[in-house]
């Protein structure tokens, strides 16, 4: 197999470089046109070299950069093929009724069963194995079957795989849909998940779950005993709304990890990115794109959160163009986040959104290189406020640039400690789990990082002092202390007072003295083992129960 092929539907002869075969026929990893076998195809190349206003030359700098981006891509994704064998067992909901599709797919061994909007109390399953919960003259029963097509379709019953409205699907239409999706059905893992940042995995309380909110379908599910969420590959469509309102990074896209984003935004150096979804139609634009724009194409368009906003603006050095009909809730917050920080340190738009073609021509207009923002960087193994937070700081620099708002759905804030009733038990630094509180051995102190906290809040559930921790949401700051560790609560090392060995802090050790000690005022051994490390608390007890033995013997 060859690397990249191109296949000329152009009137014109078209320069390109000599690593890009041109031809009629063969298999290519990436080409510009479905024409040829491939295993990625790559639309926005004949887009780009049928609307840019670049020169020859550039054009065909240009066009492998393109192929290349899309190279990486398909060499750095995660995403897994599945495939699933279906039968042939169809139950059709319609209240106007479609007879004729009925019959037709009947013709082409499918066994269909037909229901009313009536009859369908509940479905349940994926395809393949659906079973639909059926109500008919006060009789409750299930069927089983592998695809259920209904006609305006109630929100539940568009959530699992196999599921399908048809009401602007023509007969034809319909019956080439399951024809695709049988005898194999196949889908893909989207998604990949590390359970050790989730804010929801394994929590005494509930803390989060935005993913299984945004999720469309019932591809993302939590399970509230055990606190573990569930994943449903063969129902998940790929869309990413839950990667972009993950606060910690557990979720990332599968066909364009963080590692391949960065490794693709870095080809877009001293380029204008315009990014574009799969699913928008490239064909019918007629416009032309000014020097230097260059497409970025993505599978989905919900999954881009700050991250990936600020790595591809930083690495290109430019504004950035959005080509969508629609932003996700997190996405959405990501680009309010994003353009206040633009608009505070360079006055001008960082991302513009075009949800059409009328606005897509007036970005494109707007859209150019920004002087002092160009910034490459490392992001290997950091996780996704990590990098933020490191591009970010290089933005702020030694300045204080003040503040930016955030969203409901992508949370900043910090966190305050109460010195003075902070006993340093350190169960905040445990339920930590993105080690933004982190124990400082050296100084006996808790340290905090609030470029990196998700604002979860498991840390005010879990101490045990009342009034202690405070979490102050909403906004992030722009100033150089806001990405380093700060010291939140301090405290010395309390010694015994048998041994002299440093063993607890001194408040935790007075907390206890102060609870215990009216119990055991009578008892001036016990009053002591108060202030004992472990070893010697037992010393001390053994020791005075001989004693009292001695004397009672000697008494005796």
């Amino acid at each position: 197999m060859k690397e990249f092929g191109f296949y000329n539907d152009f009137d014109d002869t078209i320069m390109l470089n000599e690593q890009i075969d041109i031809s009629k026929e063969g298999e290519y990893l990436v080409s510009n046109s479905p024409k040829l076998k491939a295993n990625v195809v790559a639309n926005e190349i004949n887009f780009y070299l049928k609307n840019s206003e670049d020169s020859v030359l550039d054009k065909a700098k240009n066009t492998l950069l393109l192929y290349e981006a899309r190279a990486n891509a398909f060499d750095l994704a995660r995403d897994v093929d599945h495939e699933k064998t279906v039968g042939k067992n169809v139950v059709l909901v319609s209240n106007v009724g479609r007879e004729n599709l009925a019959n037709l797919l009947k013709e082409n061994g499918f066994k269909v069963i037909e229901l009313t909007h009536f009859e369908v109390k509940f479905l349940y399953g994926a395809a393949g194995e659906l079973s639909v919960i059926v109500l008919r003259a006060n009789d409750e029963f299930e069927i089983d079957c592998d695809f259920l097509l209904v006609e305006n379709a109630r929100d539940y019953m568009l959530k699992q795989s196999g599921c399908y409205e048809i009401a602007n699907m023509s007969d034809e239409d319909a019956l080439n849909l399951l024809n695709e999706k049988s005898p194999s059905f196949k889908y893909k893992t989207h998604i990949s998940y590390d359970s050790t940042i989730c804010q929801y995995h394994e929590r005494r309380q509930e803390i989060c779950g935005r993913c299984a909110e945004v999720c469309p379908t019932v591809a993302i599910l939590k399970e509230d005993e055990t606190k573990h969420l569930v994943f449903s590959h063969i129902d998940c469509l790929g869309c990413g709304g839950c990667i972009s309102v993950c606060p910690s990074g557990a979720l990332d896209y599968s066909h364009m990890p963080r590692n391949s984003f960065v490794d693709t935004a870095k080809m877009y150096k001293g380029k204008i990115p315009l990014i574009i979804p799969k699913k928008m139609n490239l064909e019918k634009l007629s416009l032309k794109l000014p020097q230097n724009v260059l497409p970025f194409a993505i599978e989905g368009e919900k999954w881009l959160h700050e991250s990936h906003f600020m790595t591809l603006l930083q690495e290109s050095g430019s504004s950035v163009i959005f080509y969508t009909d629609f932003a996700s809730k997190g996405t959405k917050d990501a680009i309010l986040i994003v353009n206040q920080i633009y608009n505070i340190k360079f006055n001008r738009q960082a991302i513009e959104v075009a949800m059409n073609e009328s606005e897509l021509k007036d970005a494109l207009q707007r859209a150019s290189l920004i002087d002092g923002s160009q910034h490459s960087m490392s992001e290997y193994a950091m996780p996704k406020r990590e990098i933020f937070a490191k591009r970010l700081e290089w933005f702020v620099g030694d300045e204080n640039l003040g503040v930016v708002k955030t969203g409901e759905n992508i949370s900043y804030g910090t966190v305050e400690i109460n010195r003075d009733s902070c006993t340093l038990c350190l169960s905040c630094v445990g339920a930590c789990n993105v080690s933004a509180l982190v124990a400082d051995s050296k100084t006996n102190s808790i340290m905090f990082n609030p470029s990196i906290c998700t604002n979860c809040g498991y840390c005010e559930l879990s101490c045990a002092e009342k009034d202690t921790i405070v979490l102050k949401r909403g906004q992030i700051e722009l100033k150089p202390e806001y990405f380093v560790y700060n010291e939140l609560a301090k405290d010395e090392l309390f010694a015994c007072v048998e041994c002299g060995k440093e063993f607890a802090t001194k408040k935790a050790v007075e907390k206890i003295a102060a609870i215990m000690s009216p119990k055991f005022a009578n008892d001036p051994v016990k009053l002591k083992t108060l202030y004992c490390c472990s070893d010697c608390k037992a010393k001390v007890m053994v020791k005075a129960q001989i004693e009292a033995m001695h004397k009672d013997i000697l008494n005796g």
